[in-house]
């Protein structure tokens, strides 16, 4: 049994944890190691806790059996291309030790649901070409990638995919 609810600025630490674990499995091999060694728990939970503070960040925690063990952050596009009817998924991460479970598919489909509730039409979301793992999981999810790429610097020059998806 899953539940989904808003995190606030109490739940800091468990997405802190949740966000650095899963980024140290997920970008193993992608992201240099010595950004991902100075990814930790602690330094995620203080990012949480000003982005919540300041109401610039929204995010939502998955309970599994009453233990957080995702996350997902929704929100309107930050894409200058797009229109004010297209909405974001931030960012979704799970605990490594829950993926391939169906728990992403429950987080990902609350997110777009919430996002159709405030009216948004397309959702755009943002992955690095090197992340199979991902790709694959927002296309079987129904988004494709719309061919645009744009390089971000994460310890060495990357692809960051935009991938796309209409919920009308």
């Amino acid at each position: 049994m899953y539940n989904v609810r808003y995190a606030d600025v109490d739940d800091a630490k468990i997405l802190g944890q949740i966000h650095s674990e899963s980024w140290k499995v997920a970008y193993k091999g992608v992201v240099p190691d010595e950004v991902l060694n100075n990814i930790t728990a602690e330094k995620r939970q203080k990012y949480f806790e000003k982005a919540l503070t300041e109401g610039w960040e929204e995010d939502a925690i998955i309970f599994k059996d009453d233990k957080a063990v995702g996350l997902i952050c929704i929100g309107k596009c930050r894409d200058e291309d797009k229109e004010e009817f297209w909405g974001e998924i931030w960012g979704i991460y799970l605990l490594p030790e829950y993926w391939n479970m169906g728990i992403g598919f429950e987080l990902m489909n609350w997110g777009l649901n919430e996002l159709k509730r405030r009216n948004y039409k397309k959702i755009a979301l943002w992955v690095l070409e090197r992340n199979i793992n991902a790709r694959n999981f927002y296309e079987k999810m129904g988004f494709k990638h719309d061919g645009t790429i744009k390089k971000i610097t994460i310890g060495k020059t990357l692809n960051e995919y935009r991938y796309v998806i209409s919920i009308i």
